[in-house]
């Protein structure tokens, strides 16, 4: 088989010992003609491609070539919401091969499935199923989309340690040019994981860069509708308005190309409303999404918006709740521990003095013991401030004192020291130097830079 195509096999998904070399696959044929059509943005005509690829039969009579074909379709499927038929696309393809590889990218795409539905214990056991096999070059081009599932369902925990590891493969990924699926693009999680590690003012300048362009910004939100909201409210927060505008004209001008999508059309309605500061199109935004975790976003965006602009505190609280009840659903406590904090606030409960239990680690103040809890917990340093009723330059250099005085360098390294601190101070034992990191957590204490911000 000439190396060319080799790399186009796995680029597809399509492992090199799918078909002989000989074999001019049908199949992979067909999904390289639905590459190119995303590329286009008509998700229709994409979906309708794939269909034909996952049904061509193989001439060599293998059931590999459309059964892998088959996993394409479902996860564009789960792209664009559309779960239920995702599931039985997946159901069907892996029943026509008995093969542990198979089994494994099933696996895979019903995690991806699970989150999208706001089930994230399911997402993260059928993840860690489909990736046990992670190394079996069959499966090289699928990793990523197990990486993605694992680093966004430990950012809804704020499992920061979990969320670094599966997020630096995925940079090391783009990184050496590996294989990455066409419609499986991690740049939006790499902005996130970014802003939670080292903060806001370290994340716009690459939320800029992915909604300059086009191109850029069409495969991103084809393939994670909900991420343009994410970026184009960090965008507004930065003052940013004219990037902003900008992403919003690509959301709505895909959303206009593909109007039976409802998943980019709920998108395009919750840019409009960040840009317009219109709570009726956040709110046709919600109605319109059927991820629990983009109708939570939609509604905290909604109480945000009431909130500064002097709404009436009984609807501002009716939102906040749907946000939290639905970030619940979500599997997010993260994010519902954020709003309700903001709840807390439009309650005008004030932190006394006392509020915040006394510091288990000695060498910490009752403040910075608070302050690093929640940070370690996978807080940012504005939901920190708004929980403790601080200012973010207060909670930036409380931060600072307490890098220094535990011996950590950034976010990720706090919340393994974190972990090291409570179990000594529960167990009245020394904990171990600063510095010192057990098997597998080097690769952690190296992935990110010494941001307090």
């Amino acid at each position: 088989m000439p190396m060319t195509r080799g790399i186009e096999l796995c680029e597809l998904g399509f492992p090199p010992q799918a078909c002989t070399p000989a074999h001019d696959c049908i199949n992979l044929e067909i999904l390289m003609t639905a590459a190119s059509v995303w590329r286009g943005g008509d998700v229709l005509s994409v979906l309708s491609v794939a269909k034909a690829a996952a049904t061509a039969r193989c001439e060599q009579g293998t059931p590999w070539c459309p059964s892998l074909a088959g996993m394409q379709l479902a996860l564009l499927l789960a792209n664009v919401r559309r779960l239920d038929l995702a599931r039985r696309v997946v159901r069907r393809s892996a029943a026509a091969v008995q093969d542990p590889v198979i089994d494994a990218i099933a696996a895979v795409v019903n995690a991806r499935i699970a989150l999208c539905e706001g089930r994230t214990a399911d997402a993260t056991e059928l993840c860690d199923q489909g990736m046990r096999l992670a190394d079996d070059l069959r499966l090289l081009s699928w990793a990523g989309v197990g990486n993605v599932v694992r680093a966004v369902t430990a950012l809804r925990r704020g499992e920061l340690v979990t969320m670094s590891q599966h997020a630096d493969q995925l940079k090391e990924d783009v990184l050496f040019g590996r294989d990455v699926l066409p419609w499986n693009s991690p740049a939006w999680l790499i902005v996130q994981v970014t802003e939670a590690d080292k903060g806001r003012d370290a994340a716009v300048p690459l939320a800029r860069q992915l909604l300059e362009s086009a191109v850029s910004t069409r495969s991103l939100l084809l393939s994670e509708p909900t991420s343009a909201s994410f970026l184009v409210r960090m965008l507004l927060r930065a003052d940013d308005r004219k990037t902003a505008v900008r992403g919003r004209q690509h959301a709505a001008a895909l959303a206009a190309e593909n109007p039976g999508i409802d998943a980019i059309r709920a998108a395009a309605l919750h840019v409009d409303g960040l840009v317009d500061r219109d709570p009726h199109q956040l709110e046709q935004a919600a109605a319109t999404y059927r991820d629990p975790w983009a109708r939570a976003s939609a509604n905290e965006d909604i109480g945000n918006l009431l909130g500064t602009g002097g709404g009436e505190c009984g609807r501002v609280r009716s939102h906040y709740e749907l946000a939290m009840r639905y970030y619940d659903v979500a599997g997010s406590p993260r994010d519902s521990s954020r709003v309700r904090s903001k709840l807390r606030g439009h309650d005008i409960v004030m932190a006394a003095p006392g509020y915040w239990p006394p510091s288990r680690i000695p060498i910490l103040t009752d403040t910075e013991y608070a302050v690093a809890e929640l940070v370690a917990g996978g807080l940012t340093n504005p939901e920190v401030a708004d929980r403790m009723f601080l200012s973010r330059h207060t909670v930036a250099f409380h931060l600072r004192k307490i890098f220094q005085k535990i011996g950590t360098k950034s976010r990720i390294e706090l919340a393994l020291r974190w972990k090291q601190l409570g179990a000594a101070a529960r167990n009245g034992s020394s904990p171990p130097p600063a510095g010192r990191v057990g098997p597998g957590q080097a690769h952690d204490r190296a992935a990110t830079g010494s941001s307090a911000t």
